[in-house]
C-alpha cells in the first residue's frame, strides 16, 4: 500500500534540488539560504536528509574514509585537518569520513547527537548542506551540462530517500 511521504521531508528534498540546482551554477548565497532552511527542519527530516547529502557528496567526491580527516603538508607527511578547523567542519568531515566507507552506525550516532544538542543542531547540519552545494558549484563548473549534478542528487534522493516503491510516485 502506498503512503503518502511526509511533506517536511518532501520539502526538504525539493530545498536540496534546488540548492543543487543554484550550486552548479555558481549562485552560492541563494543556494547556501536554503542549506539554512534545510537545517532548520525538524529531525525525522533532517535524518532523511543528512543521509541524501553526505551520498550526494561521496558521488562526486573521490575522498573516502581518513581522506575527509587528514591532508598533506609540503613535505607529504600526513597532516590532521581537523586541527585547524572549526568545529562544525569538523562534524561534517567525520560524518562524510563515516559515510564514504559505509560506517552507518557512527554517522547516525554523530548525526543523532548534534540533532539533540540545541546549541549545535543547526550550524553543524547547516555546514553539511553548505559541503552539499560546494561539491555542487565545483562539478556545475566543470560539467559541459551543469544540470547533471542535479541529477546525482535525484539519484542520491532515490537510493536514500524514498522508497523503492515511491520511485515512480
Amino acid at each position: 500500500m502506498w503512503k503518502k511521504p511526509d511533506e517536511r521531508v518532501e520539502r526538504g528534498y525539493m530545498l536540496l534540488q534546488a540548492a543543487t540546482a543554484e550550486g552548479a551554477l555558481g549562485d552560492i548565497p541563494t543556494a547556501y539560504r536554503r542549506a539554512e532552511e534545510l537545517a532548520a527542519l525538524d529531525t525525522e527530516a533532517l535524518t532523511i536528509l543528512a543521509r541524501v547529502a553526505a551520498d550526494f557528496v561521496c558521488r562526486l567526491s573521490l575522498a573516502s574514509g581518513p581522506d575527509w580527516t587528514t591532508s598533506k603538508d609540503d613535505n607529504g607527511n600526513l597532516v590532521n585537518i581537523e586541527d585547524r578547523s572549526p568545529e562544525r567542519r569538523v562534524f561534517t568531515r567525520r560524518m562524510m569520513a563515516a559515510w564514504s566507507i559505509q560506517d552507518t552506525e557512527t554517522f547516525s550516532a554523530l548525526l543523532h547527537a548534534a540533532c539533540a544538542d540545541g546549541q549545535r543542531r543547526h550550524s553543524h547540519l547547516a555546514d553539511l548542506f553548505r559541503l552539499t552545494i560546494d561539491e555542487a558549484e565545483l562539478h556545475g563548473k566543470r560539467a559541459s551540462r551543469p544540470f547533471s549534478v542535479v541529477r546525482q542528487m535525484n539519484k542520491s534522493i532515490l537510493k536514500e530517500g524514498l522508497g523503492k516503491e515511491d520511485w515512480n510516485r
